[in-house]
């Protein structure tokens, strides 16, 4: 009898180790599948958006600032060149991987030179991207700190020089690309990838440190040490005009002022580094650890897919920014679009306007920008120069 029971048990027990097997090679690949699908409808709806705001909110950029006559304002020369790296990264890297994801078509196999040009585009435009940030905090950085010296400091053909000079410095950095990679065939499968062992240990423990020094580490610390610096000089001109300044309504509107621009320098500093930085620690994570469960894959890839889409937002929130904070800029909008009123006018010996915004996607103000003097028309009719939005 007792026989019997034992045989009874050890068939229940094959039993149930026979269902809990069929459940979970059926359950994994189940949720497997489910999250490769979330990964791909991710690309497929949140691609077009990213893309038709960044492109066409840049091109905008583009047409307003050449009509602010860019090629004579050191920042606007900034500005320019960024929002062509911007749209250069939206086109080559967010394009790519929307097709691969909607039409299951990787761009980068049709040929060997597709492969190594479309790398190396990727990663040169998002870092030259990042340094003409850098660029352009720079300039307002010398005309908040030195502003008496900031005229012969800052001129166009420096700007240009030193825009070409980010250029060839970031190309030089990522050139190995079109030597280490290319496509390569391992069975059935067709990649883009690094053409053999020695070059993949450089790529996968050299190069993922060098893209994340250059891409945000490097830029962000940069940026948010001249921002501190600027936030204590900004500081330092609101006390002294609490003992300088009598009006109290100019001072309260100085002071609002400072505390808008102080905001945004933290608030755009941040965001740069939280745009680039989770897909840049990603890559350096993947290298270190090796996944071998598809489940576990997938989730990967899902992260990689939110990090990356994240990280193009920051190449598509130019228009956004600057026509909400910078009022210039929104008036000359309008007056291409035929939306202003009639008192809307940018030719030369028009009055200026007397506050002032920001105008960079991540670390720009309107402040940095003019050159003229400003003035704020007080009741008695004269005219006192307005310190607060000419300096900064």
């Amino acid at each position: 009898m007792f026989t019997n029971m034992e045989n009874v048990t050890e068939s229940q027990r094959h039993d149930n180790s026979t269902i809990d097997a069929a459940y979970n090679s059926t359950s994994e690949p189940n949720d497997f599948e489910e999250l490769e699908e979330i990964g791909e409808y991710l690309w497929r709806i949140l691609s077009p958006v990213i893309f038709i705001v960044g492109i066409t909110g840049n091109i905008i950029i583009i047409i307003v600032l050449k009509k602010m006559n860019f090629k004579r304002k050191p920042p606007y020369m900034f500005l320019f060149v960024l929002s062509l790296f911007d749209m250069t990264v939206l086109c080559v890297g967010l394009s790519q991987y929307w097709v691969q994801n909607t039409f299951h078509f990787n761009l980068r196999l049709t040929g060997q030179a597709g492969c190594k040009i479309s790398l190396f585009v990727i990663y040169w435009s998002m870092q030259c991207s990042s340094w003409i940030l850098v660029c352009v905090v720079f300039e307002r950085f010398l005309k908040i700190r030195f502003p008496l010296r900031y005229m012969r400091i800052v001129t166009i053909r420096k700007c240009v020089c030193l825009i070409i000079l980010v250029m060839v410095i970031l190309s030089g950095i990522d050139m190995h690309l079109l030597i280490t990679n290319g496509i390569k065939t391992d069975g059935n499968e067709t990649e883009c990838t690094s053409l053999n062992k020695r070059y993949l240990q450089y790529d996968e423990y050299v190069f993922i440190w060098i893209d994340f020094t250059f891409l945000s580490a490097l830029p962000f610390l940069l940026m948010i040490s001249m921002n501190v610096v600027m936030i204590r000089v900004l500081r330092q001109s609101r006390q002294f005009r609490r003992n300088t300044v009598q009006n109290s309504t100019t001072t309260n509107r100085m002071n609002r002022f400072d505390r808008r621009l102080t905001i945004m320098l933290l608030v755009t500093s941040i965001y740069f580094l939280s745009t680039t930085a989770p897909i840049a620690v990603y890559f350096i994570v993947d290298s270190y650890v090796d996944v071998k469960s598809k489940y576990m894959q997938a989730v990967k890839d899902l992260i990689w897919a939110s990090f990356y889409l994240f990280q193009f937002t920051n190449y598509a929130m130019n228009f956004i920014l600057y026509n909400l904070s910078n009022q210039r800029f929104r008036k000359k909008l309008l007056g291409i679009l035929k939306f202003t009123a009639r008192n809307i006018s940018f030719q030369k010996g028009s009055t200026r306007s007397v506050q002032r915004g920001s105008v960079y996607s991540v670390d720009v103000t309107e402040t940095s920008f003019g050159s003229e003097p400003e003035h704020v028309h007080q009741s008695n009719g004269s005219a006192v120069r307005s310190e607060s939005e000419e300096s900064y």
